[in-house]
């Protein structure tokens, strides 16, 4: 393991990036930052989590990275597409086309099988699915049993391991998970965390994940610190128990 001390350097190859991104709520005496002034790059081909104390702003960085917020001051880039600067359309189409999203809640519908759920985001936006790389995601993601059946026939791990390879089955330039083991346990948490491992190792996508768990963690080729709204420290190939500590001293 590697630390660094200090704010990290932002990527020259960067996958996204944000530059001196500050967002703030409220106004005047009552403004509370979220973030203040942060830069950090996020590289292809790696699985990045973020991590924090809660209120340390690592949710408010996810968001605004994926463009579902934007900052108040600063720039972010996905790629070399400055993403702050598009208008709400335009935002969407990015979105829409570029990134994936998991989130806690698997917001599958629950009248279509898991088939039909892994393609729909591509049927609305009128694309044809790459059949080979959804079937490579189905198989990583260990579903290929499982296709048809609907959300109700399946376990909260497998729910969201078909939201996972739906995030996957457009082919995002970056994926981006938001505690996306929170609402499961230990041992699917674990299935789909081996997932996302697998599918930065073996298919090359670029996973940002914020977590609060040290182990959840431990999958990640590099963990991002954030505390009071500041990128704090990183780590590189790090332990759960090296996480925790570190943690520990932030206060979390």
């Amino acid at each position: 393991m590697s630390v660094i001390t200090g704010t990290p350097q932002v990527s020259t190859a960067a996958a996204a990036r944000a530059e001196e991104i500050s967002k703030f709520y409220g106004s005047g005496d009552a403004a509370v930052a979220a973030l203040d002034n942060v830069s950090v790059g996020l590289a292809e081909g790696e699985f990045t989590a973020i991590m924090g104390p809660s209120g340390s702003g690592k949710s408010t960085l996810l968001h605004v990275l994926a463009g579902l917020d934007r900052p108040t001051s600063g720039h972010v880039y996905l790629g070399d597409t400055e993403i702050t600067s598009l208008n709400d359309r335009n935002l969407t189409l990015l979105r829409r086309d570029r990134i994936g999203f998991i989130f806690q809640s698997f917001n599958l519908l629950p009248t279509m099988t898991a088939a039909e759920n892994i393609v729909l985001p591509m049927r609305i936006a009128g694309r044809k699915p790459d059949e080979q790389w959804v079937a490579s995601i189905v198989e990583t993601v260990g579903l290929t049993d499982r296709l048809s059946h609907r959300p109700s026939e399946l376990s909260g791990g497998q729910q969201q391991r078909v939201a996972a390879a739906r995030a996957l089955a457009s082919h995002p330039h970056i994926v981006f998970a938001d505690e996306p083991t929170g609402a499961l346990d230990s041992k699917s948490g674990a299935d789909l965390l081996a997932f996302l491992r697998k599918a930065v190792t073996e298919l090359g996508q670029t996973v940002v994940m914020v977590t609060h768990d040290p182990t959840a963690a431990s999958y990640a080729d590099r963990v991002v610190f954030l505390a009071d709204g500041h990128v704090v420290d990183e780590m590189h190939a790090a332990t759960a128990d090296e996480v925790l500590d570190y943690m520990k001293h932030l206060g979390a």
